[in-house]
């Protein structure tokens, strides 16, 4: 015997705001698998499909779709370790910082030799260090990875030799090479990006800021000012970097001169440190003309000033509500939603305003302060609404959805690891 069911979804898979008394718990409490509540139904919430094949345990944090002015588009991906750029013949390639000099004169076993390389030059910033990785040219087809010969370096013995963690791989013993660098982003923490004129630039907290121009691989921006930048964001035609230096500048921002993200020393350049309470820098955002910075508890609006050696003012204080998250700011709509201490905001003009009211207590059960943190966020322009992740105290990984077109809210847990999402090219 079969029977029917009428499905009477509620207005919003997770209103918790004003529960009917004799309503059963499990309503305010399920997670949609593969389905979400619209418009007062159950819709389906499609899959996705595999796109690129990046190896096995590569953690994408980031996505950025890159079209440059004459055109040309790609995608790149962010990873803790590498900047991956996706080809169109289904494959990718690295385009991190990279080692070249003379040529490999022989390999022996896990023993590299060279000629004139001189590897352990310290004024070289990109000379190898252990943990970089190595191969022989004519064993790599760079638009093709993962290739299998890479090998990692173990040691940097002398000017000339280098000691591999395995033996090579390779069909080759000499002629000319490459060393990949490695990227180094902190536990917990992820990649900051912006553009500026028509190059990309990547900034983790840990490595000099990273710029790609379209073509070739990653170089340095700068290696006396463009330091450790845990924030970037383009802004009034700059490159605006927070929470940065070598001996760290948690509550200062730094500005380049207009149009040349490489000069941090003009007279157009400049800096604001924000001293009005203990907390520290938590990001950047921009609503409007403004310039945002997020601190734990408080935001301070920056606005142009027309006035070419003071080109930004920070005259605006908003305290009593900050960003926890810092990759939990998500644009929308010419505006910035995230997560605060107490709740999700987005900004209305230049005031806080809380969202989360039939989500909130569900994330800050679910979760504890230090994954809130971690939480990172993306905006689904298709399907109007954000996503925002954060794994939970029994090591899921929970997604929470804000539909901004119909203010409807809802949640799922993903049945493999997400850990990051964004648009890329179709």
């Amino acid at each position: 015997m079969y029977h029917k069911y009428l499905i009477r979804p509620a207005s919003h898979g997770l209103d918790m705001s004003s529960p009917s008394l004799n309503q059963d718990l499990g309503h305010a409490d399920w997670p949609a698998q593969n389905f979400k509540i619209s418009q007062r139904s159950v819709q389906k919430r499609y899959g996705y499909g595999e796109d690129r094949d990046l190896g096995a345990g590569v953690e994408i944090q980031d996505i950025v779709y890159y079209k440059k002015s004459d055109g040309t588009e790609c995608t790149i991906y962010l990873t803790p370790n590498a900047i991956m750029k996706r080809e169109s013949a289904g494959t990718w390639s690295y385009i991190n910082l990279e080692h070249t000099a003379e040529s490999i004169t022989s390999i022996a076993v896990d023993v590299v030799t060279g000629n004139s390389t001189d590897w352990v030059d310290a004024t070289d910033l990109t000379a190898p260090e252990a943990g970089d990785f190595f191969i022989i040219d004519a064993d790599w087809d760079s638009t093709a990875e993962p290739d299998a010969n890479w090998g990692e370096i173990e040691a940097v013995d002398s000017d000339t030799q280098i000691t591999l963690v395995d033996a090579y791989t390779g069909a080759t013993s000499s002629g000319a090479y490459t060393i990949r660098k490695q990227y180094d982003v902190p536990d917990g923490e992820r990649w900051s990006w912006a553009r500026v004129n028509d190059y990309l630039y990547f900034a983790n907290g840990n490595d000099y800021i990273q710029v790609y121009t379209g073509s070739g691989n990653c170089t340095n921006l700068d290696t006396t000012s463009a330091v450790k930048a845990r924030y970037i964001i383009e802004y009034a035609n700059r490159l605006v970097q927070a929470d940065y230096g070598s001996t760290r500048e948690p509550n200062s921002v730094w500005w380049s001169k207009e149009g040349d993200p490489s000069d941090w020393t003009d007279d157009t350049a400049g800096t604001s440190t924000f001293m009005q309470s203990d907390d520290y820098i938590t990001g950047l955002g921009k609503v409007g003309s403004s310039l945002v910075v997020y601190q734990r508890e408080s935001m301070i609006f920056g606005q142009r000033t027309g006035i070419s050696t003071a080109p930004i003012s920070f005259g605006r204080v908003k305290r009593g509500v900050g960003c926890i998250a810092p990759y939990s700011i998500v644009e929308v709509r010419g505006s910035n939603a995230f997560i605060g201490h107490d709740d999700i905001y987005i900004i209305d003009g230049e005031s806080p305003y809380p969202i989360g009211e039939k989500i909130r207590d569900k994330l800050f059960s679910v979760a504890t302060v230090a994954e809130i943190e971690k939480a990172f966020g993306y905006n689904n322009t298709v399907q109007n609404e954000v996503r925002w992740f954060v794994t939970d105290t029994d090591n899921n990984r929970l997604c929470f959805v804000w539909n901004y077109k119909m203010n409807e809210w809802y949640y799922f847990n993903y049945n493999v690891a997400m850990s990051s999402g964004g648009r890329g090219e179709i």
